[in-house]
């Protein structure tokens, strides 16, 4: 099921509701090898270099070792290992963020991203990270959103970063949950979802009193996840409850979470309310990643894996347990 913006009305919610769905993906052992972060080979055979912010704050080199790091610990995870022999491709995110999107590529396809931001510090930090063949910010999928949304003509075949493509397409992300492609056409301003390619009912004034999430965990190159977990897709829209029920407590502590995860029980879904509140958008809860330090990152659904940590999800949302077998480990203390 391809993910739709439903639109509903005053009578029903009031609100607007993101559909996602949870495709699975192959795992593939292969060598590790990685592209020069600068040179990305687009698909259908066409070769252009994405464009870089200017005084970035991470040299090449620098970059290459941490997120080659980064790439190669997820690899070595079941999940991921389609990622070796993976190329990767780093594009700057819009002005004033401070990071990059890093997309993953293989056999002339996207199959995963990174998000990388620069502390203050000068370090990177992983902001977050998936799978599938949607990623966040994928050009592909912009593509064939536009097509459909009658943007583009389909003689117009798909560009990299170039200034003469037709809509001049530049990244906004504020945090995971605020993700957005930000589009000139004419004297109009369009916004598509980054992950689903869907356009939103966004103003500029949608991004009021927003500001650049800045508190990623601090992942090594050389680490690993020291706990994970990898639970059963499902659809949030096979079971409504969480439009009238209340949240479960949140948590404070990751430790019980991440042990009411591992206890099993009924689903977990996440729903944000996002852009003062006009998006609902529910998630399924399929697991986690917990890299230790305090690093943990939660596993979403969103037409493949994403992994998003914990604290962005706390902040924007809360966590419904499906009626009928509720674990007392999720009712943590406020």
């Amino acid at each position: 099921m391809d993910r739709r913006l439903v639109a509903v009305t005053a009578m029903a919610l009031g609100i607007g509701l993101l559909v996602h769905s949870a495709p699975g993906s192959a795992a593939v052992q292969t060598e590790l090898k990685t592209d020069t972060p600068n040179a990305v080979v687009a698909p259908h055979g066409a070769t252009n270099e994405a464009k870089e912010e200017p005084g970035a704050a991470a040299d090449d080199a620098s970059f290459r070792v941490q997120v080659d790091g980064w790439i190669r610990s997820l690899a070595s995870q079941d999940e991921f290992a389609h990622w070796q022999g993976a190329r990767w491709t780093r594009y700057p995110l819009g002005p004033g963020m401070h990071g990059w999107v890093v997309l993953i590529q293989k056999d002339g396809r996207e199959i995963g991203y990174l998000i990388v931001s620069a502390a203050e510090d000068g370090s990177l930090k992983l902001t977050e990270y998936g799978k599938g063949d949607k990623p966040l910010f994928g050009l592909e999928t912009l593509y064939r959103s536009l097509l459909r949304l009658g943007r583009i003509e389909s003689s117009i075949e798909l560009w990299s970063e170039h200034d003469e493509s037709p809509v001049r397409p530049e990244r906004i992300y504020f945090s995971p949950l605020h993700a957005v492609w930000r589009l000139a056409s004419g004297n109009e301003r369009i916004y598509i979802d980054a992950a689903t390619g869907e356009q939103l009912p966004l103003t500029a004034a949608s991004f009021d009193g927003l500001a650049p999430y800045d508190e990623a965990p601090s992942v090594s190159a050389s680490a690993s996840p020291r706990r994970s977990l990898a639970l059963p897709a499902f659809d949030p829209f096979d079971n409504t409850h969480w439009i009238a029920d209340t949240p479960i407590a949140k948590p404070q502590d990751s430790r019980p979470f991440l042990d009411a995860l591992d206890a099993g029980g009924s689903p977990i879904t996440f729903v944000a309310n996002l852009y003062d509140r006009t998006i609902l958008a529910p998630f399924a809860v399929t697991g986690y990643h917990d890299w230790g330090g305090g690093a943990v990152y939660v596993r979403l659904e969103q037409d493949g894996s994403r992994f998003v940590p914990l604290d962005v999800l706390t902040e924007y949302g809360g966590f419904y347990r499906r009626p009928g077998a509720a674990l007392p480990a999720l009712a943590m203390p406020d």
